[in-house]
C-alpha cells in the first residue's frame, strides 16, 4: 500500500497492533469498552493518508521551484487543466455547513486579546501533544537532527497557530487558507518520505494519518482553552465556541474528512475525549523530544529570557500534572513559586479587558504581536544556526 491508497482492509491483527500502540486508558480517561469500540470503528482511518494532497505534492515536487509558493502554483496548474490540483482546490474551497465566520471572529478576537495566555498555552501546553503518540515522535526524530527539528517545529507551528486567530484569513483563497494548503502538502511530503524510507505501515499505520491529524481540535481547541483559563483568561461560552470552531475548520482544511469532525461542538467534544484517550501515550522518544524542547526554549531567544524553572512550571501548569509526569517533566518548586506570583498578573490583565475601550486596544496590540510571531517564528533561527 502506498500513500495514495484507500483505507486498508482491517484484520484482527491490525486491531491488536493498533491497540498496542494506542493503549486504551492511557492519558485522559474514557470507559474501556467505549474506547475499544471507538478504536475498532476508527481503525481504517489510521491506515489512510490524503490522496488528493499526495497527488499534488508529487506534481509540485517534479517542477522547478519545488514547493515554493505552493498555493500560487496549485492555482496556476488548476487553471491549466491539471486534474489533481483542481480536485484539491475543490475539496478545500467547499466550506462545511457548520462553519460560522461571525462566531469564529469572536473566538479569534478573544485569542488576540488574551495573547499572553495564548502564546504560553500553545507553546507549553499544545506543542508537546503533537509528538505525544509514539508514531508522531518517531516521525519527528526521523532526520536525526533534533536541535534543527525543534527550531523548525516551533517556527512552523507559530505560523499556523497564531495566524488562524484572524479567522477571516481562513476563507478560501485568503492568507491562512493558503497556509493550510501549504501545511497539508507538507504533511503529504512527510508521509511519502516516510513510506519511501521503509516505514512499517503494517504495524504503525499511515504516517501522519487522517486519524492522527483529526486530533487537531482536541489539542488546540478545548485543551488550549483549559490552559489559557489556568492563566486567568476570561472566556465566554460564545468565544469558546468560536475558538473551537476555528480549529475544527482548520483541521478540515488540513485534509481531515467530515466523517472525523463533529457537525456540532457537542459531537466534537465527544470525539475529542476519545481521541485524547488513545493518542496521548508518550514513549521514551517523546520524553527525549520533550527534554530537547525544554532545552531549546531555554537556550534560544526570546524564550530564553524566561528562567528554566519558570518554563518547567509552565509545562506542568499548561499540560496538567498527569500529562507532565507522562512526559517526564521535572518538578521545580522555585518555578512553581515564581509562576504563582505571575498568575495573578495574568488574571489582572484579563480583568483589564472589562475597562471601556481597553478591549479593542488590547486586541489590536495582540494582533500585531501574533502577526509578528507568525511571520518571524517563536525563536531565533539565526541563534539556532538554522536560518537557511
Amino acid at each position: 500500500m502506498d500513500g495514495t491508497s484507500e483505507a486498508a482492509s482491517v484484520t484482527p491483527e491490525h486491531y491488536r497492533r493498533l491497540t498496542n500502540v494506542m493503549p486504551v486508558g492511557r492519558g485522559k480517561q474514557s470507559e474501556p469498552e467505549e474506547g475499544a469500540a471507538w478504536v475498532e470503528a476508527m481503525l481504517p482511518w489510521h491506515y489512510r493518508g490524503d490522496p488528493l494532497a499526495e497527488a499534488v505534492a508529487a506534481r509540485l515536487r517534479g517542477r522547478p521551484g519545488g514547493m515554493a509558493r505552493p498555493a500560487e502554483q496549485v492555482r496556476q496548474l488548476a487553471e491549466q487543466g491539471d486534474v489533481p490540483c483542481q480536485q484539491l482546490l475543490a475539496d478545500m474551497e467547499a466550506v462545511p455547513a457548520w462553519v460560522d465566520f461571525a462566531l469564529m471572529r469572536r473566538g479569534g478576537a478573544m485569542a488576540q486579546r488574551h495573547f499572553p495566555q495564548l502564546i504560553l498555552g500553545l507553546t507549553y501546553g499544545c506543542l508537546p501533544l503533537t509528538f505525544a503518540h509514539p508514531d508522531a515522535a518517531a516521525i519527528f526524530v526521523g532526520t536525526g537532527r533534533m536541535e534543527a527539528n525543534i527550531t523548525r517545529r516551533l517556527n512552523e507551528s507559530a505560523a499556523l497557530f497564531f495566524g488562524v486567530c484572524d479567522s477571516d484569513a481562513l476563507a478560501p483563497g485568503k492568507a491562512m487558507w493558503d497556509a493550510c494548503l501549504h501545511v497539508r502538502l507538507i504533511h503529504a511530503l512527510v508521509r511519502m518520505k516516510c513510506l519511501q524510507d521503509g516505514w512499517d505501515q503494517e504495524s504503525h499505520g499511515m504516517p501522519v494519518s487522517q486519524l492522527a491529524t483529526a486530533a487537531g481540535p482536541a489539542f488546540f481547541g478545548t485543551h488550549l482553552l483549559d490552559g489559557m483559563r489556568r492563566l486567568g483568561a476570561r472566556v465566554s461560552d460564545e468565544e469558546a465556541a468560536g475558538h473551537c470552531m476555528i480549529w475544527r475548520y482548520t483541521t478540515r482544511l488540513l485534509g481531515v474528512p467530515l466523517e472525523l469532525l463533529g457537525s456540532t461542538q457537542q459531537e466534537q467534544d465527544r470525539f475529542d475525549a476519545l481521541i485524547m484517550s488513545q493518542f496521548f501515550a508518550p514513549d521514551d522518544t517523546a520524553k527525549t523530544i520533550m527534554a530537547s524542547l525544554l532545552d531549546g526554549l531555554c537556550t534560544l531567544p526570546p524564550t530564553s529570557r524566561l528562567p528554566r524553572p519558570v518554563q518547567i512550571a509552565l509545562f506542568r501548569r499548561m499540560l496538567g500534572n498527569e500529562m507532565a509526569d507522562a512526559f517526564a517533566v521535572p518538578v521545580s518548586r522555585s518555578g512553581e513559586r515564581a509562576l504563582s506570583v505571575m498568575v495573578p498578573m495574568f488574571s489582572g490583565y484579563s480583568r483589564l479587558q472589562r475597562v471601556p475601550g481597553a478591549s479593542a486596544g488590547l486586541r489590536h496590540v495582540g494582533q500585531r504581536i501574533l502577526d509578528r510571531l507568525g511571520s518571524e517564528g517563536l525563536v531565533s533561527t539565526a541563534a539556532a544556526g538554522t536560518a537557511n
